[in-house]
């Protein structure tokens, strides 16, 4: 009896396959320009400018008001002649590594950067923690560019 019924579900299947590919084949298509919201095709639409980095020094520009609390904070100058940062060399800690702030003078590194929040988080150490020490991951020095998209948010 169950031998039966193997063969029987095996072709069922085959046989709701081959309708399905039929109907597929001979379905009309539809243009891309009926598909989405906008009428016409996405090739039409020209390409946004390309994003021109941000070439200010150090202190030309104010500091950058963040988005939300606990936003790590947006570089105000231009950040392409510091990179890449290596093991040996990291500029941002170079210029950044002071006690406190002083007008004129850079933003001093937090103490949080000095504090392993996977190992030992209760310990702040002498030197700025392996996953902190590469900058740009969460720093990011923004483009001279318009927005594409108008913004509102406020909090």
């Amino acid at each position: 009896m169950k031998k039966f019924f193997l063969p029987v579900i095996l072709l069922s299947i085959l046989v709701l396959m081959m309708g399905t590919l039929t109907l597929l084949g001979t379905s009309k298509r539809i243009p891309d320009t009926e598909i989405g919201l906008s009428k016409s095709s996405v090739f039409d639409e020209p390409a946004p400018d390309p994003t021109r980095t941000n070439q200010s020094e150090p202190g030309d520009r104010p500091l950058i008001p963040r988005g939300f609390p606990e936003q790590p904070p947006t570089v105000p100058h231009g950040v392409i002649e510091s990179l890449p940062i290596t093991f040996t060399e990291n500029q941002c800690v170079d210029c950044h590594e002071v006690d406190e702030k002083e007008p004129g003078e850079p933003t001093p590194i937090p103490r949080s950067h000095y504090t392993d929040l996977r190992n030992a988080p209760g310990v702040v150490g002498d030197q700025i923690v392996g996953a902190r020490y590469i900058c740009v991951s969460c720093h990011v020095s923004p483009g001279d560019n318009e927005p594409l998209v108008k913004n509102a948010f406020s909090q």
